[in-house]
This record gives C-alpha cells, structure tokens and sequence, in this order.
C-alpha cells in the first residue's frame, strides 16, 4: 500500500519522468537543434538532463516564480543553480531577477532582459479606444486572479472610500481562484458589492476589449516578475495603478506614467484611484506615454528578434564544439 504523505513526490517523479522522454521524443522526431524551457522550476531540470544527453544548447526563461521557490528551500535552489549553470543563456523578465540571479554566482554575460511580450491587437485598440469621451462613470479593473499573492483585497477595502468621491465607479474584477467567495462576502459585508462586479476567468482574447472599456488599470500584487497583464493594460490606453514593488518600479514611474502605491495602504490607494479620475489630462497624457513605452520595449516582433539571435549565437558555441555552456 502506498503511504499518502508519499503520493506527491510519486506524482513529481511520475511527472519528471514523462516529461524527460517526451521532450527526448521530441528533439529526436522533429530534429531540434537547441532546447528553450519557461521556469528553471520545474521544466529547466528536464531541458537540463534531455540537453546533456543529446547535447543540446538549452536555454532557460526565468519568471519569477521558479526563483522565489528557489530562494525559499535549499534544495530548490540547488536544482536552480544547476539549471542556470547547464544554460547557454538566461532570459530574466526583468531587471530585478538577473540582480538576485547575479546575486547567486551566475555570470552577467548569459543572461538577457526582455519581458514576456504582448500582441500588437492590444497596442492598436489602444490607440483607437474611444472610452473616455463623454463619460459619465470611471470602470476600474482588475484582472489578475484571486490568490493571496495579487492581495485583491486590499482593492475591495478601497472602494467605500473611492465611492464617497465617485459614488458612481464601478469595479469590476476579471479572475477567479479560491479567495473568490471570501472576496464577494467582504464586498458585501461593506455595503458595496452594487458597485462591483465579479467576471470570472475571462479568455485572453477578450481581455483587449475589456481593458479599453475600462479607464483604470490596478494591480495589488505583493510580489511580480514583469506584468504582461500590466503591459496589456498600458497598450491599451488604460491608466495603471499598482503597488510599488520593484518589478512595476522598472516600468511606472509615479506621476508620470501611472500611480504606485504602497503595498497594504487601502486609504493611499483609494486617494490616488480619486486622484486619477478627476485628472482627464493626466490620463490621457499618460496613454499616449505608454503606447510608446511598449511599442519601444514589449511587443512581440521586437522581443522575438532578440530570441532569435540568442538561438543563432547558441548554436554557433555548438558548431565550435561547446553544445554545454
């Protein structure tokens, strides 16, 4: 009889294993000639055996969320720094994991920073949102899912203070997760879940239109690689405010392209929500900076371009006889 305590670790060795062959399978059927993994955990130790054994250039996107389980256990961590030394190159979503990766011994010159990109769709509904013209009510939205990390809550305190300024806002929430139902009784329980909405997981293809109906953008999350959600959000004209952490400190600066708050200050964070709605000008100042900060830096046909010579250099260390960097 299997012990229960032993379950999840047969699961892991069970998902490790048939993830090793099929990406064997893989590079042998299609030809691959390099290996390309998202999170250093728990995909990176697959590519890293599977690279090794067909010798393969591998190449490893860190998120953040593989580093923070890194950081958190040591045993974690030796597996992180074994998938980053076995890689030719490291792509950090932001400036402040290749810092922490730097800061663990992995050398400057093989990691890049790009972020997770973005559809040029959100960018050209962007520039033609008609939201704002005549408008006789603010749409605030937050679409990131209903966990502890994102700390939602902190926007649901907010709103009766919101609402005492611009009693007729409305909130609208675009995810799901198990702090749902706990979310929904706190909205109720302070007397404003008229003025909000709760959607759902709502599909990625029509999250461009749901942000262009909307005229303020809030993140609440403790901790973040880069935000595509944030990104999506400055594409489409949508005017950001998020807590002041150092991954949204590399794409907003306060006052200028949007607001930072402070991480569990609903009364800050419901001043500058007023803030924004009574400043027409700013928002639409802020619009026009934004699509040009992500044109330059967050769309996908520029940051595919960099991939791309990544790959070239990669394999150029293989054709010299070096396929493990």
């Amino acid at each position: 009889m299997i012990e229960y305590e032993k379950v999840p670790y047969l699961k892991m060795i069970i998902y490790y294993l048939s993830g090793f062959f099929t990406t064997i399978y893989v590079l042998m059927k299609h030809g691959c000639h390099l290996i390309h993994v998202h999170w250093a955990i728990p995909t990176g130790l697959m590519g890293a055996f599977a690279g090794t054994l067909m010798r393969r250039p591998l190449i490893v996107t860190i998120h953040g969320s593989d580093l923070r389980m890194a950081i958190s256990r040591s045993f974690l961590l030796k597996v992180f720094l074994y998938v980053c030394r076995r890689a030719c190159h490291i792509i950090c979503v932001s400036d402040v994991q290749k810092k922490e990766i730097e800061q663990l011994g992995i050398e400057s010159e093989k990691i890049s920073v790009f972020p997770m990109s973005i559809d040029e769709n959100f960018l050209e509904l962007g520039k033609n949102r008609k939201r704002g013209l005549d408008r006789r009510s603010f749409i605030i939205l937050s679409n990131r899912n209903l966990l502890p990390i994102y700390n939602v809550s902190l926007l649901i305190r907010a709103i009766p203070m919101v609402l005492q300024e611009e009693p007729n806002t409305k909130f609208i929430f675009a995810g799901d997760g198990p702090e749902r139902g706990h979310l929904e009784e706190e909205a109720k329980k302070l007397n404003v879940n008229l003025s909000v909405q709760f959607l759902g997981r709502v599909p990625h293809e029509e999250m461009a239109n749901l942000l262009t109906q909307a005229d303020i953008y809030v993140s609440t999350s403790l901790y973040d690689g880069t935000s595509v959600s944030l990104l999506e959000a400055m594409a489409c004209g949508t005017f950001p405010i998020v807590t002041d952490i150092l991954s949204n400190q590399e794409w907003i600066s306060d006052g200028e392209n949007g607001f930072l708050i402070p991480i569990g200050d609903e009364v800050a964070f419901a001043r500058k929500i007023v803030e924004a709605t009574k400043n027409d000008k700013l928002l639409s100042e802020v619009r026009l900076r934004n699509h040009k900060l992500i044109e330059e830096k967050a769309l996908w046909a520029t940051n595919i371009k960099k991939t791309e010579e990544i790959y070239e250099k990669s394999l150029q260390r293989k054709k010299h006889g070096s396929p493990i960097c």
